[in-house]
Order: C-alpha cells, then structure tokens, then sequence
C-alpha cells in the first residue's frame, strides 16, 4: 500500500519594499510581484483564523475597503483561493477585476498598501502512515503548519484541486472518506477544529465494524 508522510512548511513574512499609494500603482505591482506575494496576502487569512474581518477573504480586497472601495472590496474577496490550483491563474483574475473597474486609479489612497512576501520551506517531519490507523495517528501528532501544507498547499503543489489526504484516500480506495474529507469547509472552521473534524471522520470510518 502506498504510504503516506506528513510533512510542513514553514515560511515567514518578508516586506518587498513595494509599496502603492493608488491602485493604479497596485495593479502595475501586482502584475510583476513574486507569486509567494500572492500566496501570503491570500492564504494567510484561512491559516490566521479572524485575522481580518470576514466580510473581507483577504488583505487585498481588506485594503480596498480601508480605503472606501467597497465595490472593488467586495469583487477581490469573493475569489477564494481554494478554487485554484495555481497562483498565476489567481494573479490574472485579480488584475481582470482590476482592470475593469470604473474607479479612478490614480486618486491618492490615504492607506497605502504595504506586499509582503511569504518565504516558504517544506520540510519532512518523518511521520508515516501505511494505513487508517497509523494516519489517524499521525494527524494527532502534526501541528497547524503540516495541516495547513497538507489541505491547502498541497492544492498548488499537486496543481489539482484535491488536498493531499484526500488523494491518499482515494488512492487506497477510500474514496467516500476523501469525499468527506474534502468537503470540510476551511473558511467556516478553524484549523483546530479542521483537525478535530479529520480526526472524527476518519475514526469513525475506522471503527464502524
């Protein structure tokens, strides 16, 4: 059987030094930045739960806000990272809304908007799992960082709109558990109860005979 392991992945914040006063200098920066700029200012709310107010998904479209664009807010925040499998295709809808907004871009913001860039590192954390007994097992031993890496980096890593627990479910024929895995919604839980959630499902499945 194939065996799984648990890996993580660190990353910290760095300042790019780009900074935009006007959303005309934020489109042209958004064109050109690192796609890990991207990856920062949109993942990092499903990993900081209520980090920024959920009416907005995102710092971009929370920026917009700041700033009294509301329609523009409300445009960027309804794209949900997690319908995407890599960040070029998210950075062409985020410039496409940009691009035909009817605002005027280059009135002056009165919060300029800082990118940040996420400096990331996958690491192996030697955990193993052969089969449902020893998975469950090494879900309780990962931390938020590897669960994180496992149900939603792992959408851009494997360009596949499938996390990686529900691809190792399948592939050992559990595919109603992967379904049930991969319909635990990220935005409406925390990556505390995201666990306790995998942990019950998976158990439960475990233990039904």
């Amino acid at each position: 059987m194939e065996k799984f392991r648990f890996k993580s992945e660190v990353w910290t914040s760095e300042y790019t030094g780009i900074r935009a006063n006007t959303i005309h200098a934020f489109l042209k920066a958004l064109r050109h930045v690192h796609e890990d700029v991207i990856y920062y200012h949109l993942y990092r709310n499903i990993f900081e739960f209520h980090y920024l107010p959920l009416d907005y998904a995102n710092s971009f479209a929370y920026w917009m806000a700041e700033n009294g664009y509301y329609v523009l807010a409300e445009k960027l925040s309804v794209i949900d990272p997690l319908q995407y499998t890599n960040l070029e295709d998210i950075r062409l809808d985020l410039i496409k809304v940009l691009e035909e907004s009817d605002e005027d871009l280059d009135v002056l913001c009165d919060k300029p908007f800082y990118f940040i860039r996420a400096i990331r590192m996958a690491v192996d954390l030697n955990i193993e799992a052969t089969d449902l007994k020893t998975f469950v097992e090494g879900i309780k031993k990962i931390g938020w960082h590897s669960l994180f890496y496992h149900m939603v980096t792992a959408r851009l890593k494997l360009g596949k709109p499938i996390n990686d627990f529900s691809r190792w479910l399948e592939n050992i024929g559990e595919k109603q558990l992967a379904e049930e895995v991969s319909n635990i919604n990220l935005w409406a839980h925390t990556l505390r109860e995201v666990k306790g959630k995998l942990i019950s499902i998976i158990e439960r499945r475990l233990y039904a005979h």
